[in-house]
């Protein structure tokens, strides 16, 4: 995991993934490490089944299917870590992407930090943004 890794292997997926903060990325490596049930260091389906459940946005047995298959790589029906990163770039793009859409941003409803994300949003992608994996 992140965590675990060498200055210069963290380094690299800091490069991979410069949308993701280092703090974002430990974040989700709790994540994945608090849903890998039988610690194989692997998703597979009935871990983000699980996931799902727990969060209360269940999705479907072919949805979760579908999840894997945009992110694994190396085809073996589960998500590394690295992987996993691949499928929370998906959802920060996707969430940028309805941000921006959105024509103004009400604080008063979503609160200052609401905005600030509308308005970071907003930016152009840093440069260098590796995007060969979506």
């Amino acid at each position: 995991m992140f965590s675990n890794l060498s200055f210069r292997e963290r380094q690299y997926i800091l490069k991979e993934f410069p949308e993701l903060s280092p703090n974002l990325i430990k974040r989700y490596e709790k994540t994945f490490t608090r849903y890998d049930t039988d610690n194989d260091g692997y998703l597979d389906v009935e871990d983000l089944k699980g996931m799902m459940m727990v969060r209360g946005v269940p999705w479907t047995h072919s949805a979760i299917v579908r999840l894997i298959k945009d992110a694994d790589e190396d085809g073996d029906g589960k998500l590394s870590f690295r992987e996993f990163l691949i499928t929370q770039r998906k959802n920060v793009e996707w969430a940028r992407r309805v941000l921006c859409a959105l024509p103004e941003i009400d604080v008063g409803r979503v609160g200052v930090k609401g905005a600030k994300k509308y308005f970071e949003a907003k930016q152009p992608m840093p440069i260098g943004t590796n995007h060969k994996n979506v």
